[in-house]
């Protein structure tokens, strides 16, 4: 019994570890106007989120490469379908002069809440 419980308790604190280890700081490099303009405009609600009343944020690291599409480095949801939109609004993302050198990383948080709609 000691065992099952120092074992279900070692599985707890490493993922609690693994989660937190996940989340993104919300401040980083000051993201540049143009970008962040471009990912606020290509990032709506996702209308099975609306319908389900979910609510939560969304934590990027995200950087534009040499062809001027938006890379995902590191993704962390509060919800996973929160975080699956994303990923597929932001996956073809084109930035044209982003304001940025390509590579140089940004961290994003996007938070989606009903109440804002």
């Amino acid at each position: 019994m000691k065992k099952l419980v120092l074992l279900m308790a070692g599985l707890m604190i490493l993922a609690a570890s693994s989660v937190s280890a996940k989340r993104l700081p919300t401040a980083a490099a000051k993201l540049p106007e143009a970008f962040k303009n471009k990912i606020e405009k290509s990032i709506d609600y996702p209308q099975q989120a609306v319908k389900n009343g979910l609510e939560g944020d969304v934590w990027l690291k995200v950087c534009v490469n040499e062809e001027s599409r938006v890379k995902i480095i590191d993704l962390s949801a509060t919800h996973p379908e929160l975080g699956e939109h994303v990923k597929k609004e932001l996956g073809s993302l084109y930035v044209n002069n982003p304001g940025c050198m390509a590579g140089e990383t940004f961290y994003v948080k996007i938070r989606f809440t009903v109440t804002n709609l």
